[in-house]
């Protein structure tokens, strides 16, 4: 009965895990994306500004 109880507490940790790595990856990859766009941006505006 125990071994059983630890296998299911091992399982649902591995499950929590992998969520977890799954949720980091995707806020990762927002935050690429926001950077990306940020720097799109200043180089908009760098170049607006040498033309004014």
């Amino acid at each position: 009965m125990a071994r059983w109880l630890l296998i299911v507490v091992g399982l649902a940790a591995l499950v929590r895990v992998i969520d977890l790595q799954r949720k980091l990856d995707a806020a990762r990859s927002r935050g690429d994306m926001y950077r990306d766009i940020s720097a799109r941006l200043d180089r908009q505006l760098a170049d607006l500004q040498k033309h004014v």
